[in-house]
C-alpha cells in the first residue's frame, strides 16, 4: 500500500513515472485537501509541457487492485482510473467536490475502454456533490457489491440488465437514496430490487475490513 500527503493543487504522473510504479497493488490517498486533480499525462515536444491525452495508449498501473480515496474535499474526478484495467475495489469518501467518478473535462473516454470490467466491490460514502458515475452504461463484468451513504445527488448509475450478470450480489444503501432512483425502465429496476439492503449507516472502514 502506498500512503502519501501532497500539498499540491494538481498531481500530473508521467509515462516514466506509471511505468516504474507497475507494481503497485493498493493505493490510498487521504487528507489532500488541495488536491483537485490527478492526470496521467506525455511529455508534448511544443512548448506546452505537460498536456493530458487520456485517449492515447499509455502505460497501466497493470497490477494495481485496490484504491481508496478519502477525504480529498476538492478532488473533482478519478478518470485516471481508466489506467487501472485490473482495479478491483473501489472506496472513495468524504470528496465533497467530487461531481463525477470518471469523465472531466479532459479528454474522452472511448466506451469500449473496458472501464471498471473487473471491479468487485464499489464503496461511496458522503459524497454530496457527486452526480454519476459515469455517463454511459458499464456492463460491470465482475461487479458483486456496491454500497452507497450520504450521496444524495448521485440518483442514477449506468447499470442495465446486463450489469454484473451471474455475480451481482448485493446494493446497500440508505432506503431514501433507493426510492429517489431513476431507472432506464422498469425491468432494470425489478432486476436490481431483489439485491437492494437498506442500510441507514455505513461504516466505510468497517466495509474495508480496517480494524479500529
Amino acid at each position: 500500500m502506498v500512503k502519501r500527503k501532497f500539498n499540491v493543487i494538481s498531481l500530473e504522473l508521467s509515462p516514466l513515472y506509471v511505468q516504474a510504479m507497475v507494481n503497485l497493488e493498493t493505493l490510498q490517498i487521504s487528507s489532500c485537501n488541495d488536491l483537485k486533480d490527478m492526470k496521467i499525462n506525455a511529455k508534448d515536444k511544443g512548448k506546452r509541457g505537460f498536456i493530458p491525452i487520456y485517449s492515447m495508449v499509455l502505460p497501466k498501473f497493470s497490477k494495481l487492485h485496490e484504491v481508496h480515496i478519502i477525504s480529498c474535499s476538492k478532488l473533482l474526478n478519478l478518470t485516471w482510473l481508466i489506467y487501472a484495467p485490473c482495479l478491483q475495489s473501489l472506496a472513495v469518501s468524504a470528496c465533497e467536490s467530487m461531481e463525477e467518478l470518471v469523465g472531466g473535462k479532459d479528454g474522452v473516454v472511448e466506451m469500449n475502454s473496458g472501464l471498471f470490467s473487473r471491479l468487485i466491490t464499489l464503496q461511496l460514502e458522503n459524497l454530496p456533490t457527486l452526480k454519476r458515475i459515469w455517463k454511459w452504461v458499464l456492463p460491470f463484468l465482475s461487479l458483486k457489491m456496491i454500497y452507497v451513504h450520504s450521496c444524495k445527488n448521485l440518483t442514477k448509475i449506468p447499470f442495465d440488465f446486463n450489469t454484473g450478470k451471474n455475480c451481482f450480489k448485493k446494493i446497500q444503501a440508505e432506503q431514501s437514496w433507493w426510492d429517489g432512483m431513476q431507472w432506464e425502465n422498469e425491468a432494470i429496476k425489478q432486476r436490481f430490487s431483489s439485491f437492494f439492503m437498506p442500510s441507514d449507516y455505513m461504516d466505510l472502514y468497517q466495509v474495508l475490513g480496517y480494524d479500529y
